[in-house]
């Protein structure tokens, strides 16, 4: 059965990275990776809006199964958004969630909004302070982690592994599933 996989997680957790080394891992005749914000964030980006987006890749997602594909999504979703979807089992929705440890997380981000060597701690993201902005993202994957073990969800912990490493643990999982 086709699935519509979900790989979720808060900024700077490595969804992003993960993408090229599992494109060359599962076969594209099999599989679609896509980015969740590939058709763009709106300025006033909000839980409506990532709701919405969700509905449109358990669509595309559907499409795919009828093409005898499966698709991958790396992006933040919270199960909560799509939780009357989440209770249809022939939908095939399988979530996971990249995790690591907060000092990581401060870390990398920190690490990404750092230019020619200076961090500048007065910038801001999403219309907010990059430290507010940081904690807020730290704070939102304990909240995560939560909640996806509740649901005995995977949590892959990217701490200390490559981007290529974090991908080979989520191939495995989802080849588990395929077969």
């Amino acid at each position: 059965m086709n699935k519509i996989y979900f790989i979720s997680g808060v900024n700077g957790v490595g969804k992003t990275s993960i993408m090229p080394p599992l494109k060359i891992l599962l076969p594209n005749d099999r599989y679609e990776i896509r980015d969740f914000d590939k058709r763009g964030i709106p300025a006033n980006v909000d839980f409506k809006w990532r709701i919405s987006e969700t509905k449109y890749w358990v669509e595309k997602g559907i499409e795919l199964a009828r093409k005898d594909k499966s698709i991958i999504i790396c992006g933040f979703v919270e199960p909560s958004d799509f939780q009357d979807l989440l209770s249809n089992e022939s939908l095939g929705i399988v979530l996971i969630l990249l995790d690591a440890r907060p000092e990581i997380i401060r870390q990398r981000l920190i690490g990404r909004y750092t230019k020619n060597g200076y961090f500048d701690e007065s910038q801001t993201v999403i219309g907010k302070p990059i430290n507010v902005f940081i904690n807020r993202n730290i704070y939102i994957l304990q909240q995560m982690k939560k909640m996806f073990e509740e649901l005995n969800c995977p949590i892959i912990d990217t701490s200390d592994l490559t981007p290529e490493e974090v991908a080979k643990q989520v191939a495995k999982l989802i080849l588990k599933w395929e077969n």
